[in-house]
């Protein structure tokens, strides 16, 4: 009878945390009531894991913040970095060269964007449709099939060495 008593009440516990949490937006309040129901915390042990909870929430914060900011410095700085090489080429190069050169150019972007349309969503080649199926491959699978192939490759290398050998001999 008491477990069950105990069982009702860290589930309306529960319960009434994770409704209060979606309007609020709150979530560490959420993990804070979960742990508690599980540890069997005090109160006060509750209120220090939910100060840590929500430092540790807006440490993650900052940091991503701090890194999103980071990441768009270094984009600006690698458009200026090409700015400042195409314009060292231009001023290399005579203006039929020039041409030519941003021909190039163009042609190695439609490429790029050729071999980014055979991949798939994890960016992984060999993965369009084949006989009007979608075939998916993780990352996993792709590297063993990468491995698998280097092997045969690495075996065939062997083979051929072996034959070689066994010609020279004769």
């Amino acid at each position: 009878m008491r477990s069950l008593f105990r069982s009702t009440l860290i589930l309306t516990v529960i319960f009434s945390a994770s409704q209060a949490i979606a309007q609020s937006g709150d979530k560490t309040l959420l993990r804070t009531e979960q742990i508690a129901a599980k540890l069997e915390l005090s109160d006060k042990q509750k209120a220090e894991l939910d100060k840590e909870l929500k430092a540790n929430q807006e440490s993650r914060k900052a940091q991503m913040e701090k890194m999103r900011a980071l990441r768009e410095e270094m984009k600006r700085d690698a458009f200026v970095q090409r700015q400042e090489q195409m314009e060292r080429m231009k001023s290399i190069l005579t203006p039929e060269q020039w041409e030519e050169f941003q021909k190039l150019q163009k042609q190695g972007k439609n490429r790029l964007q050729r071999v980014r349309g055979q991949r798939g969503q994890d960016g992984v080649r060999g993965q369009g449709r084949q006989g009007g199926q979608r075939q998916f491959m993780g990352r996993a699978q792709f590297r063993q099939g990468r491995m698998m192939l280097r092997k045969r490759a690495a075996q065939k290398r062997i083979e051929e060495k072996k034959e070689k050998a066994g010609d020279g001999g004769n």
